[in-house]
């Protein structure tokens, strides 16, 4: 990607639309997702009031969906669990250069937090990326290297930060360095430098430390933290 000329945008520049999954699995949501859901709906609604959503829902959740959100676009998808964030593809944009589209994305390896997390099947999340990429026609840099989307920020000038308690871990890539991480980070996100944090939030054994949950640029060079 790096090579194109794309890199991976700050979250507080312009985009075009939000994608998000639709929750429903029992043995992750309280009272089969029902409160999940009905919060889900309203950071949908919310959003939609400044760009387009799309909501992701199995078919068997599709109707429920459609009937809380009628004024956004729902599609069918199947999946494991609703975590877009960490599943769907990492946006990639090219403001200069020779590529052909202006936005692609990485989709990345998938092991549903480390081979041990939330649940033992994820063989619906880790087709996520590829379908969402699909459905919009862009560019896919596939990718063999294990990343979930919230363990990396970037302030779109060239800094990407993380935690080595995630990136490192043995049950992500065990076989690369953190050298071959890093350079991996600055070849698909576009960025300079990787700032590594040692560890996440305690006790975060979901994610094995998330810097998403930790910390976030909220313009370049500032960072806003969790204390």
């Amino acid at each position: 990607p790096t090579q194109l000329g794309f890199r991976m945008p700050a979250e507080w520049e312009p985009h075009s639309q939000c994608w998000m999954g639709w929750p429903e699995r029992p043995d992750n949501w309280r009272d089969n997702a029902l409160h999940g859901q009905r919060v889900f709906a309203k950071v949908a609604s919310a959003i939609s009031k400044f760009e387009p959503v799309t909501v992701c829902a199995s078919a068997a959740q599709w109707d429920n969906a459609r009937s809380q959100l009628p004024h956004i676009r729902v599609v069918e998808m199947s999946m494991n669990d609703a975590w877009f964030r960490d599943t769907g593809p990492t946006f990639v944009v090219c403001d200069e250069g020779h590529a052909e589209h202006k936005v692609a994305g990485n989709d990345w390896e998938f092991n549903s937090w480390g081979g041990e997390g939330c649940y033992k099947d994820w063989s619906l999340d880790i087709l996520v990326a590829r379908k969402i990429l699909n459905m919009e026609r862009l560019p896919s840099f596939q990718n063999d290297m294990i990343l979930e989307g919230g363990s990396i920020h970037v302030d779109g000038e060239g800094t990407c930060i993380t935690t080595e308690e995630c990136l490192l871990n043995r049950n992500r890539n065990p076989t690369m360095t953190k050298e071959q991480i890093e350079e991996e980070l600055k070849i698909c996100l576009g960025v300079r430098k990787v700032i590594w944090l040692p560890q996440g939030l305690y006790g975060d054994d979901d994610t094995n430390g998330h810097i998403d949950n930790m910390c976030c640029f909220v313009r370049p060079g500032v960072v806003v933290l969790a204390w």
